[in-house]
This record gives C-alpha cells, structure tokens and sequence, in this order.
C-alpha cells in the first residue's frame, strides 16, 4: 500500500522538525558552554562576566535564555543557521560588549563564525576540548579590537566610521 499525499506530507514535516530540534539544541549547547567556559578563561573572579544575548537590537546584560537566539519568537522551530550574542564584561565596572555568533550544522560538523572574525569546525557532538579551542581566538578578536582602534588613535587616523562592537555601560542604562 503507497503512502498517501497527506502521510508523505505528515512524514516530510516530523523529520524537519527532528532536524530543526536537533540543529537547534547543538547550537544552544555551545552558546552555554561558551558562556561557561569563556568567562573562566577570562580568570574574572569578581562575578558574571559573560551572558547569553539575541544577537540584534538592543540587550542588557543579564539572562536570556532562548530569546538569546535568532530563531526566538518565530513559532515553528526553523531549519536554519541560527545566531546568538555573547555579551562580555570588558571593565571593572558595567561596560560589556557584544559578540555575535552565527552558526550552523553541516552533516557532522558544527559550523561557528566569530561575526568578522574566524570561523571553527567542531563535532556536532561537542567536547569540552572542542569548545575550549575557541576561546583564545574569541579573546584576541576583543582585545585586538580594542586594540587596533587605540593605535588609530595615537597615530592621528581614528575617523573611521564602522560600528564595531555594540558596548553599553549598565550605570549608565539605569
């Protein structure tokens, strides 16, 4: 007996939604582990220094949870590359700054961009050494960020016009 027009359809849609679930839930856990792991690689040992973020409009630092996430909002659970925002403290006080993660399954890969910087290949069933590799890159394209803009500066060429991070201060917010 063939399957009907309805059972293929009904068929055809369970598996998006398996593959738009499991796309979905390799993305979620490296956004965590990155937020975990990143902030014990800063060595900040006086409170939060990294938060989960959505990675347009506006943000404050604090949790999020899905609505950290592209996809939050949209109903359906769509099969697409999905992005995220990591907010990093970047002072002493309430000054932190976003990065924007974009990123996607292929077959067994799970493919992460740095938003204008490196891209990283990982296993879609993620290690603790699998994500920590990302750390130090993520740190150098902060740093060198702020960096490259402070030698702009003291070399008399700092009118550029690109936006760069999104920094905020939270004193300032209140």
């Amino acid at each position: 007996m063939t399957d009907t027009p309805f059972a293929q359809l009904i068929a055809v849609a369970d598996t998006y939604g398996t593959h738009s679930l499991e796309n979905y839930s390799a993305i979620r856990s490296l956004a965590e582990r990155l937020r975990d792991g990143f902030c014990k690689h800063l060595n900040a040992d006086d409170g939060e220094c990294v938060y989960l973020v959505p990675p347009t409009g506006g943000f404050a630092a604090e949790a999020h949870g899905s609505d950290a996430f592209s996809v939050a909002g949209r109903g359906v659970l769509p099969l697409e590359p999905i992005s995220f925002g990591l907010a990093v403290r970047v002072s002493s006080k309430a000054d932190w700054l976003r990065v924007v993660f974009v990123c996607e399954v292929r077959a067994n890969q799970l493919r992460v961009q740095i938003d204008g910087g490196d891209d990283f290949d990982l296993p879609v069933k993620l290690t603790d050494e699998a994500v920590a590799q990302i750390f130090e890159p993520l740190y150098l394209h902060i740093h060198d960020w702020f960096a490259e803009r402070i030698k702009q500066f003291e070399q008399g060429s700092y009118g550029s016009r690109d936006i760069g991070f999104e920094i905020i201060n939270l004193a300032s917010k209140e």
